[in-house]
C-alpha cells in the first residue's frame, strides 16, 4: 500500500480487524513521541483544506501562500480546545495512510466565513478497488476519556445514518462533487435522491476515529511487553464497549482508536504548528 503521507515510521497498526482498527505510535528516549505525531498529522493540512484534486495541483510558485491559506482555512480562533478540526485532520491522515481511500469532497473548503463550524460528517472518502466501490463516511472525536469517546461515537452512529439524515446530507455533498473525480457518475448515482437505502448501506463504510488521552501511554515510557499487552487489551475493552451500544449490523462500521499520552497537549502542539503556518 502507498502511504501518501509516509506515517509508517510514526503510526503502526497494531489490531487489524473487521470492526477494530488502533494505532499505535510508541516511545523514544522514553518519551512519548509526540512531535513525530505532530509532524505527520500536520501534512494533511493542504489536500483536507483544498480537497484532493486541488491539493495535490497547487503551482511550486504558489506553494507557500496555499501552504498558508490552506492553514487558515482550518481556523483562526484560540478556542482551540473546543473544536473538532485536528480530530479531521487525524481521520483523514488513517484513512489515507491506511485504508487506501481517496477524498471525494473537502467540506471545510466550502464554508463561507472563518471559524464555523461546519457540521455533518467529518470525513467522505472513497476506495476504488478491483471494481468494488465504496463510500467513506467518517467520523471523529478527540476525548480525554476513550470510553466517553467511544460512546459519542456510538450514539453519532445511531444519529448520523438514519435514512433522513444521511439522504439531507446526500442532497449537501452532491452539489460539490468535483466533476473530474474518478468513477464521478457512480458516485451521482449512488446520492440520487431516489436510490434505495438497501443500495446505500451496502455500499458504504463508516470509519469511526477516537484519539483519547491513554492510561496506558501514561503508565509507561517504553515498548515492552507489558506496555503491548497494555496498548491491546485497553483497545480490545473500548471496542467491546463500543460494540456493546446497540450498533447497528446493516453497517460496516470501523472503529479506528489512536491513543495517545495527553490529547490536550496534542490539541496544543497542532495548534502551534497551525498558527505558524498561518504566518509563513
Amino acid at each position: 500500500m502507498v502511504r501518501p503521507f509516509k506515517s509508517e515510521l510514526v503510526l503502526e497498526e497494531r489490531i487489524s480487524e473487521a470492526t477494530l482498527r488502533a494505532y499505535h505510535v510508541g516511545y523514544d528516549q522514553n518519551k512519548f513521541r509526540l512531535q513525530p505525531l505532530v509532524n505527520v498529522i500536520r501534512k494533511v493540512i493542504p489536500e483536507f483544506s483544498f480537497g484532493y484534486i486541488a491539493g495535490n495541483q497547487i503551482p511550486s510558485a504558489e506553494a507557500v501562500e496555499k501552504l498558508r491559506e490552506a492553514a487558515i482555512i482550518v481556523y483562526t480562533t484560540d478556542k482551540y480546545q473546543k473544536r473538532g478540526e485536528f480530530g479531521e485532520l487525524i481521520l483523514h491522515l488513517l484513512l489515507r495512510d491506511f485504508c487506501n481511500t481517496l477524498p471525494l469532497i473537502s467540506k471545510i473548503y466550502f464554508k463561507d466565513s472563518y471559524n464555523v463550524t461546519i457540521h455533518g460528517f467529518d470525513g467522505v472518502h472513497v476506495t476504488i478497488e478491483d471494481g468494488i466501490n465504496k463510500l467513506w463516511l467518517g467520523e471523529s472525536k478527540l476525548y480525554t476519556d476513550g470510553k466517553s469517546g467511544v460512546i459519542d461515537l456510538s450514539n453519532d452512529l445511531r444519529e448520523h445514518f438514519a435514512a433522513d439524515y444521511l439522504r439531507q446530507e446526500f442532497d449537501l455533498i452532491s452539489k460539490k462533487l468535483p466533476i473530474d473525480f474518478p468513477e464521478i457518475d457512480h458516485w451521482r448515482t449512488l446520492m440520487d435522491k431516489h436510490q434505495k437505502l438497501d443500495v446505500i448501506y451496502s455500499s458504504i463504510v463508516i470509519p469511526m476515529v477516537c484519539t483519547y488521552t491513554s492510561d496506558t501511554c501514561r503508565n509507561h515510557c517504553e515498548e515492552t511487553e507489558d506496555y503491548i499487552e497494555s496498548f491491546l487489551s485497553e483497545c480490545k475493552y473500548l471496542g467491546s464497549e463500543f460494540l456493546s451500544r446497540n450498533i447497528r449490523t446493516d453497517l460496516d462500521v470501523i472503529l479506528m482508536l489512536l491513543p495517545v499520552y495527553d490529547k490536550d497537549e496534542l490539541n496544543t502542539e497542532l495548534d502551534k504548528r497551525l498558527k505558524a503556518m498561518q504566518i509563513i
